[in-house]
């Protein structure tokens, strides 16, 4: 009867062949009926999913108790879902998944501020799983905006939300300035404020502007209040400095200041190579003015270029075809009994050419230089440049009649 006793005692030892011990803790799971202190080989615990999670299709929930083990469990149970968590004028971004245990924060759109905790957890409540707190988005509200002397508010609301506009108008007679519509925005911490300051009523008028040596192109009033533009140019000859709009400001005087219009004067005329101004000017030349210029003796004026340059509205004399003067050309020479030296082709101005003369004619002037002849250019000296041999000539006569009487 002992060595049973002590038989069964043995078996019954934690590790000992054919027995386990408590079965094993699970997370998403806990056993149906309490634990024992050991179990027989072939025992099986069954499990229940705990609160937050569901089983998980045909996973079976129980576990064996083996040779010296527990037999393996599977995940036969699985998170629950808290579902989206619904927020007006607002939205959750989850970082994983929206399972029992995730965590999901929350924002509101434009114009909304939170109110309640900026996140929630999916938690059990009751056995079934939610989110732990969901806030709301609250539209953001302005404080009543301030009231103008000399004008009135045009709007009958008596709250103020984001996006909501009002505007102001002046009395008659009086000016508006500033932005006559203002609109709840959202400002710091997402308190309401104003987009800006109301605007102010006030009494504003601008004198007749008027530009010497100019002339208005628009903004023809007989009165000028806050707002007002003008635009100018000025007259012929002249040239303006500053801005050509002008606008009536709130302190009844033209931004910015009026513009002035100078007479365009330019400098002294350019000088040009090989060519003189005919017409007479000082330092300086009003627009519009023209000088002429000629050519020096012994030049012409090169084809495509001008004559004159004209004072421009820049202050600067015309350049874009000015004056070019080249030299005139003599015409190629022609020596009688005698020969060019060289193969020039071209005879310019104050060129010089030499000459050679044909046996038996004796040279007479051994050069010739292209020289001003009246409007033009002609060779000094002129032809003939080889002369007659005086002896040979005298004796032609005598030695002609030899030769006939030889015959």
């Amino acid at each position: 009867m002992a060595l049973r006793w002590l038989c069964a005692l043995l078996l019954a030892l934690p590790g000992a062949a054919g027995v386990c011990s408590q079965p094993p803790r699970i997370v998403f799971a806990e056993p149906i009926t309490p634990l024992e202190q050991s179990y027989p080989e072939g025992a099986v615990v069954k499990y229940r999913c705990r609160p937050g999670y569901v089983r998980n299709g045909e996973e079976s929930p129980h576990v064996t108790c083996l040779a010296n083990s527990w037999s393996r469990n599977s995940a036969f149970c699985t998170r629950k879902s808290c579902g989206q968590p619904h927020i007006e004028n607002g939205n959750f971004h989850a970082r994983t998944d929206l399972l029992f245990g995730a965590t999901v924060t929350f924002t509101c759109h434009a114009g909304f501020r939170l109110v309640g905790p900026p996140s929630a957890e999916c938690v059990v409540r009751n056995g079934k799983v939610s989110w732990s707190a969901v806030p709301s988005c609250e539209i953001i509200l302005c404080p009543p905006p301030p009231a103008i002397k000399n004008g009135h508010l045009l709007s009958e609301n008596e709250e103020f939300a984001f996006g909501m506009a009002v505007r102001y108008s002046c009395n008659k007679g009086l000016s508006l300035i500033g932005e006559a519509t203002i609109f709840c925005n959202s400002g710091r911490n997402f308190q309401g404020v104003w987009s800006g300051p109301a605007p102010e009523c006030k009494e504003v008028k601008c004198e007749n502007p008027e530009v010497t040596n100019g002339k208005k192109l628009s903004g023809f009033r007989s009165e000028y209040t806050y707002g007002d533009q003008v635009s100018f140019e000025c007259n012929p000859g002249y040239s303006m400095k500053g801005s050509s709009a002008v606008t009536c400001d709130a302190n009844s005087t033209w931004t910015p200041p009026l513009p002035t219009c100078d007479e365009i004067r330019c400098g002294r005329p350019p000088e040009f190579p090989f060519a003189s101004p005919t017409t007479a000017v000082g330092e300086s030349s009003a627009f519009g003015t023209k000088v002429m210029y000629h050519c020096k003796p012994g030049f012409k004026l090169a084809p495509g270029s001008s004559s004159a340059v004209t004072c421009q509205r820049n202050a600067s004399w015309s350049a874009a075809n000015p004056p070019s003067c080249t030299r005139q050309q003599c015409s190629a020479p022609r020596v009688e009994h005698g020969n060019v030296v060289g193969n020039a082709k071209t005879f310019p101005f104050e060129g010089v050419v030499t000459f050679t003369c044909n046996p038996p004619y004796k040279l007479k002037q051994s050069s010739a230089t292209c020289v001003v002849a009246g409007d033009g250019v002609d060779w000094d000296p002129a032809p003939p440049y080889c002369g007659a041999n005086t002896i040979i000539v005298g004796i032609l006569p005598f030695l002609l009649a030899m030769l006939v009487m030889n015959i």
